[in-house]
């Protein structure tokens, strides 16, 4: 089988996200029986998770990330729906009547009032705050920086987006996936009571050799004890795939036994700046079957 391609968008861009690969992914990514449970260990901003969604509507979905700020905005999507997205279209409303100097002025505005004094509103305000902020900000980058007491505080983007850039459809698209989905919020490793038969965990971690920052630091030791928890499931009876970065040390060859698992190399192109100036790259999907 090759996964359909899907126009399921993931709710806000994402550093790293993996729409882009989709083309490349389709004919290795989907494994050689039925999914009952895929864990989407790092899921971000879900794009992995819609697209599967869609290709195996009848599995069991969880979404799990260590970024509690993330899954707490997805939890009051599923949970406050009609408080967050009507604060969140005032929001909207005022954004789309101001010019792009001013809109930059109101995001820093959001941003104070969601790292420095969360305690002073309904957290379905913060989170529609949040929303809004992740929509338009800087190449779909996430940062956390001191200053703002760890939160989110990515600056914002051009701030050019005109009304129909917020889709309310799409919006509601997403608010019914992740009604149907179970949410955690935690280390990988506490994910491995999905391990047997019928579950397929995805791992999307920070790469190798990368400015994207976990929880401080996802470093080779953290990497391999990814890699050994992927093992684990895999001997359990699970399928299993990650996404990472090749630098060409072999440390996947030598983490993941090609007797047991297969290195698909894959290449990707990375936009810096402004997008003035594109970077090729090698990734590979690891994978314990062959389609």
């Amino acid at each position: 089988m090759t996964l359909r391609n899907s126009d399921v968008k993931p709710p806000f861009k994402w550093t790293g996200g993996k729409n882009r690969m989709r083309e490349q992914y389709r004919t290795i990514f989907q494994p050689p029986g039925e999914i009952e449970v895929f864990v989407d260990m790092f899921c971000g901003a879900t794009s992995v998770s819609l697209w599967m969604f869609e290709n195996y509507p009848n599995a069991k979905f969880i979404l799990n990330d260590k970024n509690q700020e993330i899954i707490d905005l997805y939890r009051t999507i599923k949970n406050d729906w009609n408080s967050f997205y009507n604060f969140y279209g005032t929001l909207i409303s005022k954004w789309v009547s101001l010019t792009p100097e001013d809109r930059k002025k109101f995001y820093y505005e959001l941003r104070e009032k969601y790292c420095l004094s969360p305690d002073a509103r309904p957290q379905h305000e913060n989170h529609a705050m949040l929303f809004l902020m992740l929509k338009t900000n800087f190449n779909g980058m996430w940062k956390a920086y001191h200053k703002c007491n760890g939160r989110y505080s990515t600056p914002p983007g051009t701030c050019t987006q005109k009304a129909g850039f917020f889709s309310q459809s799409e919006d509601n698209k997403f608010k019914e996936f992740i009604d149907s989905v179970t949410l955690e919020s935690g280390d990988f490793g506490l994910l491995d009571k999905y391990s047997g038969n019928g579950t397929y965990f995805y791992a999307d971690p920070p790469y190798r050799d990368s400015i994207v920052e976990y929880d401080g630091n996802f470093n080779d030791v953290e990497q391999s004890r990814l890699a050994q928890f992927l093992k684990d499931a895999a001997a359990a009876g699970s399928w299993i795939s990650e996404s990472n970065k090749e630098i060409g040390d072999n440390f996947w060859q030598n983490l993941f036994p090609s007797n047991q698992y297969i290195i698909h190399d894959v290449s990707a192109r990375y936009t810096a700046g402004r997008g003035t100036s594109v970077l090729n790259v090698k990734e590979v999907l690891i994978t314990n079957f062959l389609t």
